[in-house]
């Protein structure tokens, strides 16, 4: 079977995107910082509820989170539902993204933003109904903003109807112009049989639709696909799949990372070590594994519970590797600097553009110091072979006690690899945080 493609309303999606990308401001650089602890509120505000899943610009100057605080701004949520906001680092700003028509409050949660390299496009998933018109059923749908423009919803089914079911997991390119996600939909493109979810790109320039869980001749799969990631310029996805027929020869009966050239139409395996083996573990249910693509679509990280990996790796627990698609070599990234594994699970990474700097979650203790009680944010060097622990006050000194004893998430770093977003509920991070919720926070090193 050919591999789907749909063109809807061309002129119309290219006219969009031009327009809106007239309207955007002109980026400029991050201001420098020496190393430091910074929240993600707009000056003197403890924002009034929780906040989480932060993506960052390419320096780090803009992060697209999500929250349930309605005290961010002159144009907030409700607080009954969640919203995504960009806050803006060099102004102290936050604007809301996902609000109804006619500025009405969002009628449902938005959710999972994700944001291009220079902070104007940002995707996120909403159940809301207001968002734009004709919407009516409320499954979980696949929206992207342009600047101050208006919001445009991608996951519109084949001929133009209601997608049948939820779509999630929206991930921009650095450049903007594409967004990837998942979903459970089986007519956003014609053919779509599988009954199982699926990876999607979505050209905003010319309005092509793209199905990527797909065999390099473009069979569909025949198990769940989910976690994509994408390259800066739009045509590499990568992406976790229960499906054994992706590529050939594949026997290891397990959740794997593949990679989707969307130029060449070729799926390939990459949760193998440098010698190609196949990975003989990947991530335990009820957890899925998660993999991150460097902007240059050079490096692919990725959790993995495998122990044929990296040779004499392998004490049981999850880990983090990154593999080198032009090289073909796979290294271990929690490890400490002189070499040693890290002595609990490491999962859910993600990476800087080239690849550098890797940032993921970990239960070790032996990774870094400071270190505190449950799960803590480290980055590892790729020049260095060094891991640094990242969730630390302004000063670098030990966090406090989180309000969830195992607050799981997914760390984002820049481009630049400068910037590391995460959560905490910790109350000593910053100076005056008494708000008693999860905020965003950034480590921002020079």
């Amino acid at each position: 079977m050919l591999r789907q493609i749909r063109r809807v309303h061309t002129r119309a999606g290219a006219r969009w995107l031009a327009l809106s990308l007239v309207a955007c401001a002109v980026v400029t650089p991050a201001v420098a910082h020496a190393a430091t602890t910074v929240r993600v509120a707009p000056p003197g505000i403890n924002p009034n509820g929780p906040s989480q899943q932060p993506r960052l610009s390419a320096n780090g100057r803009f992060v697209a989170f999500s929250s349930q605080a309605s005290n961010l701004g002159p144009a907030v949520g409700t607080g009954r539902e969640s919203n995504v906001y960009v806050f803006d680092r060099l102004t102290g700003r936050t604007t809301l993204i996902s609000s109804g028509l006619g500025g009405a409050p969002a009628n449902g949660n938005s959710t999972n933003p994700s944001i291009s390299g220079d902070g104007q496009v940002v995707a996120f998933a909403s159940t809301a109904t207001n968002l734009v018109g004709g919407t009516s059923k409320g499954v979980n749908e696949i929206f992207v903003r342009v600047g101050s423009g208006p919001i445009r919803r991608l996951t519109v089914g084949f001929g133009g109807v209601e997608p049948d079911s939820d779509s999630a997991q929206p991930v921009v390119s650095g450049n903007g112009r594409y967004v990837g996600f998942t979903s459970d939909a089986d007519n956003l493109v014609a053919g779509d049989d599988n009954g199982a979810s699926d990876v999607f790109e979505f050209d905003l320039l010319t309005g092509a639709f793209y199905r990527v869980s797909v065999t390099s001749r473009g069979g569909q799969a025949r198990g769940a696909s989910y976690n994509p990631s994408i390259s800066a310029d739009g045509h590499l996805i990568s992406f976790t799949s229960g499906a054994r027929s992706l590529v050939k020869g594949l026997r290891n009966r397990v959740p794997n990372v593949f990679i989707h050239d969307v130029y060449t139409g070729r799926t390939s395996l990459m949760s193998v070590s440098g010698r190609g083996k196949q990975q003989n573990a990947s991530v335990p249910a009820p957890f899925t594994q998660f993999s991150d693509l460097s902007g240059d679509g050079h490096y692919v990280v990725f959790d993995s519970n495998a122990t044929n990996l990296v040779p004499g790796v392998g004490n049981g627990h999850t880990a983090v590797f990154r593999h080198d698609l032009i090289a073909r070599r796979t290294q271990l990234v929690s490890r400490t600097s002189s070499g040693k594994e890290a002595n609990n699970d490491s999962f859910e990474p993600a990476t800087s553009g080239d690849g550098s700097v890797t940032a993921f979650e970990s239960f070790a203790d032996n990774l870094g110091s400071p270190w505190a009680p449950g799960p803590n944010i480290f980055t590892w060097n790729a020049l260095t072979f060094t891991p640094t622990t990242v969730d630390v006050t302004a000063s670098g000194g030990s966090r406090g006690a989180e309000l969830e004893r195992q607050l799981l998430q997914r760390p984002a770093v820049s481009a630049d690899g400068h910037v590391v977003a995460f959560v905490s509920g910790a109350n000593n991070l910053v100076g005056g945080d008494y708000n008693g919720a999860e905020d965003v926070f950034l480590r921002i090193t020079p």
